[in-house]
């Protein structure tokens, strides 16, 4: 019994605390009420009972009349005014001096003797509390700041409460508690205010962290569940399973079933399941992890949003927001490891796997959502790739390691080079992997993306520039002397440089590079634009559709006043002849100074 008293006391607290809110929150019904049954029963039954009894003295008469006559005028139009207050002290006191009289021997009047009118009498006394004694009341029948001074029991109770899948919704009313601490004080111990105030709000927040980081636990639990299972859907785990059919069917061909004719039995190789075969069960009372998970979710979401609002010492705590920032900060960790970025390796997740990931992610955060009142669409701003994108596979296509294929809108591997890459450029610039990458980023992190791009053409052009005043002599010579060959032979030896037996073009080989840096950055940032275009066609088609249509109809293209409109070109994906990201990255700059 002691063990079923203990394991359901979260619940008990739960519905004692839940009458108390209900008898405060309906006060005026249960007043009028009692006033109503005082004026039209107690009234009458207290009248009729007095009359009955012939040996009452005469000052006890005159009292038990007036107390009739007080509760016999009772109208429930006086307590709908607020400006007529009821204080029912006075009958009280008349009722306890009456004890007083009868507990004397000299007194001629016995209620030992009359016991129906003493308990006529005190259900008066307490029907007159209901009215105008009724916070008095529930303090003395429901009130537990006694947990004030055994905090330890209090947190013990409270973490087992939390651990009980069946006890875990009724966990809320723990950090309500907390607001009874105030019932402690007493006006001859004024200095135990402060160490009872600072007891209840850091308990109470202790419980609430505590469930928002238990709440963000299972959601996180969940989301690796639910992420196995997407995993699932993937083309790599799909090329796994055709693979397995193929080399199924290869062995049978080749002879391997002649083994079985001759007597041979093979080994049976385990039946690996298909996606979809965990939805199978004998029964629904089979409860799979994922569903307990939901089971504890459920209920811990319970306990969170059933009090918007727990008021402790004039503090107000919100447990929403408790888990939103549980939520928020442990969804910021999960992406960048959604990311597997390996700093040694330079490896980096595929966009369109991250993308699988975080859409999980948000499908388990959106089943949060249908049962806490939270918003858990929040923009996030993630930087992935940029160092990947911009250091790694950039840095290699300047040395020649990877190259742009205009035929497959992507960048391949060079097959001439002599150094090997540690990843397939092609399974992370190709055109669904950008699409991805654009929807993972968005609008803001494609805009934030593009200009880092422009800012490293922009760096690239003014290393042109330095190169072509450094041999502005040269090439303004070999302008006036393109038709002597001669001339220019001799011209080109200036920009050749020897050094022993090795010939290096360095002015020439250095401008070929750099100019091959810039297409190769411009012809990436063409294909992120193309993915961005449709995404967005995909999301707001007929507001593309009327930029497309304004395009057509009033930019001429060949102006430099469309640099606003372009900037809204390039927002949605659309290309224009103007580079609103480059023009703004030129004009931070040195204007260029065409020799």
């Amino acid at each position: 019994l002691e063990n079923l008293i203990f394991r359901v006391l979260p619940e008990m607290l739960f519905y004692m605390v839940e009458l108390r809110e209900l008898l405060l929150r309906y006060r005026s019904v249960v007043q009028r009420y009692h006033v109503q049954y005082l004026a039209g029963f107690d009234a009458l039954a207290l009248n009729e009972l007095l009359q009955s009894i012939a040996s009452i003295p005469q000052e006890s008469s005159v009292i038990f009349s007036d107390f009739c006559q007080a509760i016999a005028e009772l109208n429930v139009e006086d307590l709908e005014n607020d400006s007529v207050a009821y204080n029912f002290q006075g009958l009280r006191l008349d009722w306890y001096r009456l004890q007083a009289y009868s507990s004397s021997a000299r007194f001629g009047f016995c209620l030992h003797d009359h016991v129906k009118l003493a308990q006529l009498m005190n259900t008066i006394v307490f029907h007159l509390k209901m009215i105008d004694f009724l916070d008095q009341i529930i303090n003395e029948t429901s009130d537990l700041s006694s947990y004030c001074f055994y905090s330890v029991l209090f947190e013990e109770q409270f973490r087992l409460c939390l651990e009980s899948p069946s006890q875990s919704r009724y966990v809320c009313v723990f950090p309500k508690l907390c607001s009874h601490f105030a019932n402690c004080l007493h006006n001859l111990c004024p200095e135990e205010r402060i160490h009872i105030e600072e007891k209840g709000l850091s308990l109470c927040n202790l419980f609430l962290d505590e469930i928002a980081k238990e709440t963000r636990n299972v959601v996180s639990t969940a989301y690796e569940q639910h992420r196995l299972l997407s995993e699932e859907l993937l083309p790599k785990t799909c090329a796994k399973l055709i693979a397995n059919a193929i080399n199924k069917e290869n062995r049978k061909k080749s002879g391997f079933m002649t083994l079985e004719k001759k007597g041979f039995k093979r080994s049976l190789s385990p039946q690996h399941g298909y996606p979809g075969d965990e939805s199978y069960r004998r029964s629904r009372e089979d409860m799979t992890l994922i569903d307990k998970l939901h089971f504890a979710l459920t209920e811990l979401c319970f306990a969170i949003d059933y009090y918007p609002q727990i008021v402790v010492w004039e503090h107000t705590f919100a447990p929403r927001e408790y888990l939103t920032q549980h939520i928020e900060a442990r969804f910021n960790k999960t992406v960048v490891a959604m990311a597997m970025y390996d700093k040694d390796t330079q490896e980096i997740a595929k966009p369109s796997e991250l993308l699988n990931s975080i859409r999980t992610y948000m499908d388990v955060l959106q089943t949060l959502e249908n049962y806490v009142q939270i918003d858990v669409q929040t923009q996030h701003q993630d930087c992935y790739g940029e160092e990947t994108y911009l250091e790694v596979l950039l840095r290699r296509v300047s040395n020649y390691q990877i190259l742009y294929s205009g035929h497959l809108r992507t960048f391949v591997s060079n097959p001439m080079s002599e150094i090997a890459t540690s990843f397939f450029p092609e399974e992370y610039t190709d055109y669904p992997e950008l699409c991805a990458l654009a929807e993972i980023l968005g609008a803001y992190g494609m805009k934030f993306l593009s200009e880092r791009l422009m800012w490293h053409v922009a760096g690239q052009i003014s290393e042109l520039k330095k190169l072509v005043l450094q041999n502005r002599e040269s090439l303004r010579a070999m302008r006036t002397n393109f038709d002597r060959p001669d001339r220019m032979r001799e011209l080109f030896r200036h920009l050749t440089v020897t050094d022993g037996n090795k010939k290096h073009l360095d002015a020439v080989d250095n401008l070929l590079q750099r100019v091959t840096i810039v297409g190769e950055i411009v012809c990436f940032r063409d294909l992120l634009r193309q993915g961005l275009n449709e995404l967005v066609s995909e999301r707001v088609p007929f507001l593309v559709n009327c930029m497309e249509d304004f395009k057509r109809t009033t930019c001429s293209g060949d102006k430099l006043d469309m640099l606003p409109v372009s900037e809204m070109f390039s927002a949605a994906g659309i290309k224009c002849i103007v580079d609103s990201d480059l023009m703004m990255r030129l004009m931070t700059t040195t204007t260029f100074v065409v020799c």
